[in-house]
């Protein structure tokens, strides 16, 4: 029977290494990242050069760390039904959405004005739930006082950063960035003493690899659309669409969660290393839409291939590291296939410079096929 909003709360974790999954919340949560996602796909798509692509990723970073953040603290610190929690986090989802509105004038005049006081109001959302952490759970001070300290100096360089020049104004994006990134890695004492649930973080991750395929298959969709009725297109844009059924089979296949049973090095390649997997799939997303483009605009072309080549190699090399790190990854022959897979997606770009993007579509299908199949038969033969 489903708890009352009304019961005693329950605050702090009491036990991580029972089952948990994600909540109501959690997944009304994440609907507003599918809108910041496909304004961060947008924006590549409309710059798809090399400096449009620096931009892409650097602003996928706040991003994604916004949804990393409010994810810990959910699974750590807020395990039963509670008014204000509920309140604080559709206010936060509102300064999500206000982030994601910014994205495409965050470095252009006043709209990066406007991207660094939505990410601060985003932070400040989450610094009053760690505020309220700290106050009422004693027990977790040594991890939640360090996160105060930490996210409260980032928010004030950001909102620093609002009176300050370009390219000053960036600078102090990227320092206080660098503060939040760099305090969990550097806290695993005081995370073992509020440890995370093994199973739920895994779960949390995974969904946020499905909001980034579901962004890649809508652009998929919105190729074939765009292809009306000329067959080379339309045959771009279905291939681009079962590339994505492919990537979504390696990750959901190989990926598991037992690299966060171990914070201190696979955990931390688990939890960053994802950042590499989300910009990845994004990126793919776009260059099948570019694709479809560039059969009639060939100024796209050399995007469109970079993305579809570098958004499938970065995402295997990605998902390899992880495998590597995890306990035993470097005994799972599947680890290497995954690494040796990313190596030659990226010397893919250069060297199928001559094909026509169809056949290069065609042959990165191929090959994830046949890594598909490869890596069943290895796994077949580890359980044997």
């Amino acid at each position: 029977m489903t708890e009352p909003v009304s019961a005693p709360r329950r605050f702090g974790v009491a036990d991580s290494s029972g089952e948990r999954h994600a909540d109501w919340l959690e997944l009304f949560f994440d609907l507003v990242f599918v809108v910041a996602v496909a304004e961060l796909a947008a924006t590549l798509e409309h710059h798809p050069t090399g400096s449009g692509f620096v931009q892409y990723t650097l602003l996928f970073v706040p991003v994604w760390w916004a949804w990393v953040g409010y994810t810990f603290y959910a699974d750590r610190l807020q395990t039963g039904p509670d008014v204000p929690y509920r309140i604080l986090m559709i206010v936060a989802m509102l300064a999500v959405a206000a982030l994601a509105v910014a994205v495409p004038d965050a470095f252009h005049g006043n709209g990066s004005v406007r991207f660094a006081l939505c990410y601060v109001a985003v932070r400040a959302v989450l610094i009053i739930l760690y505020a309220r952490a700290f106050r009422l759970d004693r027990s977790a001070r040594p991890l939640t006082g360090r996160y105060l300290i930490a996210f409260t100096a980032g928010a004030g360089l950001w909102l620093t950063s609002a009176v300050v020049p370009a390219p000053g104004r960036y600078a102090l994006w990227a320092a206080g960035l660098l503060i939040e990134l760099a305090v969990p890695l550097l806290s695993a004492r005081a995370i073992a003493r509020v440890p995370f649930h093994v199973s739920h973080i895994p779960e949390r991750f995974g969904l946020f690899v499905i909001i980034v395929l579901g962004e890649a298959v809508a652009l998929g969709a919105m190729s074939l659309s765009e292809g009306g009725q000329d067959p080379l297109s339309l045959a771009v844009g279905a291939v681009g669409f079962l590339i994505v059924g492919a990537l979504w089979w390696l990750y959901f296949d190989g990926v598991d969660g037992s690299s966060m049973r171990h914070w201190w090095i696979s955990g931390q390649v688990y939890v960053y290393g994802h950042f590499v997997v989300y910009t990845a799939l994004t990126a793919f997303g776009v260059g099948v839409l570019l694709a479809t483009h560039a059969v009639h605009d060939h100024a796209v072309d050399g995007s469109a291939r970079w993305a579809l080549c570098g958004g499938i190699g970065a995402f295997l090399l990605a998902i390899g590291v992880i495998q590597l790190c995890r306990p035993g990854g470097p005994r799972d022959r599947r680890t290497w296939v995954r690494l040796a897979a990313g190596a030659l997606f990226l010397l893919l770009r250069p060297l199928g410079a001559g094909l026509p993007l169809l056949a290069l579509e065609l042959l990165a299908l191929a090959l994830l096929t046949a890594q598909i199949v490869a890596e069943h038969r290895l796994a077949a033969g580890q359980k044997a």
